[in-house]
């Protein structure tokens, strides 16, 4: 009898150990949920085009920032149909030119309040020839024409005083001269413009 009872309780405990173990364990649980959040990723930095200052062109290789370059830089040292010299520009409307003649004669114009005053060999000389008009305008501004084209047009790449430039053309719509300008792809600079027959190189 007492061992029959012990059966009884065996069995008793085993279907409630059962049940508790099933009861505690779904037998379909829920799917587990995922993150809805975005995948980690890097930054994206917008890119900023550098800006061209009076000291350092910055330039994307084009005409039209090569021009802007010219406006505004501080100087550079040129030459023109064989005639070497100097343009400088502490600030705008302060330009001042020094080259030599083929003559060996020593020239210095600065833009004065009524306009531009020229020294010869250091002293003031009232008139001055016309190659230092000419000179004064060519490095000091840009007389950027309409152009018959409408824009210049990129020839192509060629390599000018050892870098590589883009190579524009243009004809000038009122005169009919054609104009060549070589622009640094470095960084944008204008190393050499060929106006008519007259060339002007920048170093």
């Amino acid at each position: 009898m007492k061992r029959l009872l012990l059966v009884v309780l065996l069995c008793v405990a085993c279907g409630r150990e059962e049940h508790e173990s099933t009861a505690t364990i779904p037998s379909n649980p829920p799917p587990m949920r995922t993150s809805t959040a975005p995948p980690f990723s890097t930054p994206v930095v917008p890119h900023v085009a550098a800006k061209s200052t009076p000291q350092k062109c910055a330039g994307d290789g084009s005409y039209e920032q090569a021009v802007d370059c010219f406006r505004i830089t501080t100087g550079f040292h040129f030459t023109l149909d064989k005639v070497s010299g100097e343009m400088s520009r502490p600030a705008q409307g302060l330009e001042s030119v020094h080259f030599k003649a083929p003559d060996g004669a020593a020239w210095t114009g600065e833009a004065k309040h009524q306009g531009v005053v020229w020294s010869r060999n250091g002293t003031h000389d009232m008139s001055p020839p016309e190659l230092t008009n000419e000179i004064w305008q060519r490095t000091t501004m840009v007389l950027d024409p309409q152009k018959k084209e409408g824009s210049p047009q990129l020839g192509g790449v060629e390599t000018v005083g050892g870098e590589p430039s883009n190579h524009y053309h243009f004809t000038n719509a009122n005169s009919g001269e054609a104009n060549d300008v070589w622009v640094s792809t470095s960084d944008g600079r204008i190393v050499k413009w060929k106006k008519g027959k007259s060339v002007l190189e920048i170093h």
